[in-house]
Formats: C-alpha cells, structure tokens, sequence
C-alpha cells in the first residue's frame, strides 16, 4: 500500500503546518500526522552559557531531550557498533550482539578496534550454539572443557554483570579486560606453570595437570584428557612451558582460575600455620572454605609436599 501522492509535498507539510499552529493551545510541542508518519516538533532548545562554550555539551542535552520525548534510552553507539553489527550478522549472531558502545568502553578499557574485533570472534565461537547470540553457563563450560561446578559458576558471575544467567558481547568485552587480561601476566602464567609441575622438571605430565585442575574446581573424579590434549600441541604427553603459555594466552579466562586457586592456596598455608600454632579454625568465609576441601598438592609455589606425594608423580613421568 502506498501513501497518496501528493502534487507538491512541502506545500502540503507547510499547509499543514500553518493550520496545526493556527489551532493549536500548544504553541511549543507540535504533531504533524501524514499517511506513514507522525512529525512531532519539540520546543526550541536555548542554549545555556556554559553550551555556548561546549559544543558537546549542547549536542547531549539536546539529544537528551530528544530521547526523553520519544521515550527511548541515551546510548553512546557510533560507527564502530555498526561494524561490529555486521561482523555480527557475518559470525551468525544476531546483529544486535555487536552493540557495545565502542566508544565508551574503548576509553574505559584502552581498547583497540582490533582487540574487540578479534573478541568478537572468540564470542561467536562460544555462543555459537546457543540462542539469541548470548553465552549461558553450559557453553561457557563447553568452551573451557570443563564441568559446570560451583567454581566455575562463580566466575561464570563475574562476567554476567546483570545477573540474567547469560553473558552478552558487551558483558564478555568487560570480564575479560577487567577480570581475565589483568591476570592473565607472564608471572601469573609462570607461576601457574611451576603449580602444576609438581617435580620441577620443567614439563608438565597428564597427571600432574589433572591433580591440580581436580583440586581447583573440587572435583576429584574430572577427566581432564581433552583439556590436556588441546594444550600438548606437539603431542608429546608432557606439557613444555611454551605450551602452556600459548593456551593461557589464548584463553585468558583461565587466568582467573588460576590466580583464585594461588589465592585459595596462600589461604590454606596460613590456616594450617595458625591450626598448628593452636589458633584454631579461621574466620574468614573464604579461608573456611579452603581448609575444609582435600589438601592440595605442594612445590615451591605451595610448599609442603610429602615425600610419598612427591615419588609417586616421579614414578609416574618415568613410567
């Protein structure tokens, strides 16, 4: 169906115009009703001193108005979303999962277009599945190849910024640049390294990478062979220190796992000083929660290692 023509359109609008401000009590907020659209004039915006000076300044207030009128929230998208709404479309998401406000969170977070670009396609990768372009705790799990624990559900959290069970682009930008990148440091990845090579050899083995990824997440019967295999990519069996590296820097949100289990570790070393000097049990949630799961294995990084837990991983790498 198309509008009536109309011999000359701006006569008309014009006409139309000079009536509605002839008839109408309300010489300031005008509407206009035409076949497919309604032209609705907002009173003139005055600028102030200081928006006189600001240019800006002027340009928000006046598209505040603007957006209150048409009972619509203020956002800061640019021409960088519309990029990413078509990388969106492009990675089968929907186009709408490119909305991040670029602009602001570039500034917040010193990000580059390229670093959220290349986001982009790591979230596609994890949302693939799902539905409605967002990230739920079960690919999240499946990313990581992983178990849904309660571990893993509290990091899962951390990037679910408004608590909806999902993790949007916006949501994932965020965690990794605020919770995941700042951990993810080259000491945090050597100490992760020396963690779980147990025997101090320089690699890691299959068992050692299962003791320390069982006892992170509280899950002792967890096969972690998939995980291992992904990251041994010479398939050597053994994991050297490059490896290692290359994964934790391809999957940052490890990083946050790792730096939480040392935190939970150092946690458990005070706490078992203070029981042996006869202070008692802690008093902290978290220490609690610490002393009351199954001893962790100990090398430098944790000391206190017993001579048995030390043999038998000797005897394991040289099997």
């Amino acid at each position: 169906m198309q509008p009536p023509l109309v011999a000359d359109s701006l006569s008309f609008l014009a006409e139309k115009l000079i009536k509605k401000l002839q008839t109408s009590s309300a010489p300031y907020t005008l509407s206009l009703e035409l076949p497919f659209f309604i032209f609705q004039f907002l009173p003139v915006h005055v600028p102030s001193e200081a928006e006189k000076k600001d240019p800006v300044l002027f340009a928000n207030r006046v598209r505040n108005k603007m957006a209150s009128a048409l009972d619509v929230p203020v956002t800061d998208h640019t021409y960088e979303d519309c990029r990413l709404m078509i990388s969106a479309g492009q990675l089968t998401l929907p186009m709408e999962a490119g909305l991040v406000e670029f602009t602001k969170i570039s500034k917040k977070l010193n990000l580059k277009w390229d670093n959220i670009r290349e986001q982009l396609d790591q979230f596609a990768t994890i949302a693939c599945m799902s539905k409605g372009g967002r990230i739920g705790i079960e690919e999240f799990a499946n990313y990581l190849k992983l178990p849904v624990s309660d571990v893993l559900q509290e990091l899962f959290t951390l990037f679910d910024r408004n608590g909806d069970g999902t993790i949007d682009f916006r949501e994932y930008v965020i965690g990794l640049s605020v919770l995941c990148n700042p951990a993810n440091t080259e000491q945090t990845i050597q100490m992760a390294f020396q963690l779980f090579d147990i025997d101090e050899d320089g690699s890691i083995t299959e068992d050692e990478f299962a003791l320390i990824i069982r006892s992170s997440l509280g899950l002792p019967d967890l096969d972690v062979s998939n995980l291992f295999k992904e990251i041994d990519a010479d398939n050597s069996n053994k994991l050297s220190y490059e490896e290692f590296k290359d994964f934790a820097e391809k999957h940052p949100e490890y990083a946050k796992l790792f730096t939480t289990y040392l935190e939970l570790q150092r946690c458990q070393l005070f706490t078992e000083a203070d029981f042996s000097s006869g202070e008692g049990l802690p008093t902290t949630p978290s220490c609690l929660s610490s002393f009351e799961t199954t001893p962790m294995p100990r090398n430098k990084v944790c000391p206190l290692i017993t001579e048995e837990e030390h043999s038998n991983i000797s005897d394991k790498k040289e099997d």
